[in-house]
């Protein structure tokens, strides 16, 4: 009695002066915040491999929606689906190249060969060849030159092809991904304390549908955009229509800035054109863009997050600065999931407010 007596009394004196739990709960939040720590200087090291990573996982919606798809109309496993799906994806985007491709490398070669001209074009309408100098003397080089703009195109050109390889392994990774999703939700819920595994399931599947919604949306947006660009300035007749509408199309993939730099090969080239088909060309790109961006998009995307202009508009030059020209490319769904993010874990979650159908 008297031994348990005195350990009591040692634990209460040592509770008291709180040094034993007070050391242990500081020592376990040091070592916590070094772990964060260290996970994040990792992921930012590896930052182009995470972007592999997501780039992979944006492959596995598409290739797992297709092949939901599929089960509506046949009754397979998921398996034979997602085959069915894969084969039918990649088959038909190689068939276009098949039908399209000579062609379209033709115009892009042929476009590339005109921009300086087109450039020069523009300088001798508006007298800017003084002004250029002006500006670039009190402004510091702002004012580009021919020579800037066909270089800003061919490293956008070269940047899309030298990511070739990339894309292979990405699109390999979604494959993989879209062949047993639940195996790598497991595995990632895994590393979730318990307390906090159902908010990130949901979390998880919030972004995924945001993400499907997303692609869809902009899927159709840029299809019907690269259509209309190509039969319109057809009949216009501006050259090389087929590549300047698969250009304007493929841009439409990055939100806001995209359809503005898509816009611009195809309006230089009108403008060493001259006559009305300068002003047909804009207006052309003006009303099919504007249909696309506040008619066939909301349509689309009704139903899902709904990210506010100023917040895509400064998140993706925030994404272009910390990711570089890939991170620009799939700045749209890295926004998208960085808001169903804050939404989710940090309003709802840690808030503890409700979201709703307009916050956003």
């Amino acid at each position: 009695m008297a031994s348990e007596a005195g350990g009591a009394a040692d634990r209460n004196e040592v509770s008291v002066a709180g040094i034993a739990p007070a050391t242990g709960t500081f020592a376990g939040r040091v070592l916590t915040a070094i772990a964060v720590l260290a996970v994040v200087v990792l992921v930012w090291q590896l930052r182009g491999v995470v972007l592999l990573v997501f780039a992979g996982i944006l492959f596995a919606i598409v290739f797992d929606s297709g092949a939901r798809l599929i089960e509506r109309w046949l009754p397979i496993r998921h398996m034979f689906s997602l085959a069915l799906a894969t084969v039918a994806i990649i088959g038909l985007a190689a068939l276009a190249v098949a039908i399209f491709g000579r062609e379209v490398v033709r115009q892009i070669t042929d476009l590339v060969a005109r921009l300086p001209g087109a450039w020069a074009s523009l300088e001798t309408r508006v007298g800017s060849r003084d002004l250029a100098a002006t500006v670039r003397e009190h402004l510091g080089q702002v004012m580009p030159d021919g020579g800037t703009v066909l270089a800003a195109v061919q490293y956008v050109v070269g940047s899309i092809s030298s990511a070739g390889s990339g894309f292979a392994l990405a699109l390999l990774g979604g494959i993989y991904f879209a062949a047993r999703p639940a195996l790598y939700r497991r595995g990632f819920l895994l590393l979730v304390p318990d307390r906090h595994v159902a908010r990130m399931g949901a979390t998880l599947d919030a972004s995924r549908n945001a993400l499907q919604d997303w692609l869809l949306g902009q899927l159709l947006s840029m299809s019907l955009t690269a259509i209309a660009i190509t039969l319109g300035l057809t009949l216009i007749g501006v050259p090389s229509a087929l590549a300047l509408g698969l250009i304007c199309g493929l841009m439409g993939f990055v939100p806001m800035i995209g359809p503005l730099l898509g816009a611009l090969p195809g309006v230089l080239v009108a403008l060493s054109i001259g006559g009305d088909v300068l002003w047909q060309t804009i207006i052309l790109y003006v009303i099919v863009q504007q249909l696309a961006g506040s008619v066939i998009e909301p349509m689309i995307m009704h139903h899902t997050v709904n990210v506010p202009p100023a917040v895509t508009l400064f998140g993706l030059f925030a994404v272009g600065a910390l990711l570089g020209p890939v991170g620009v490319l799939l700045g749209g769904p890295i926004i998208v999931t960085v808001h169903v993010l804050v939404r989710q874990l940090y309003v709802k979650g840690c808030l503890g407010r409700e979201l709703t159908a307009g916050s956003g």
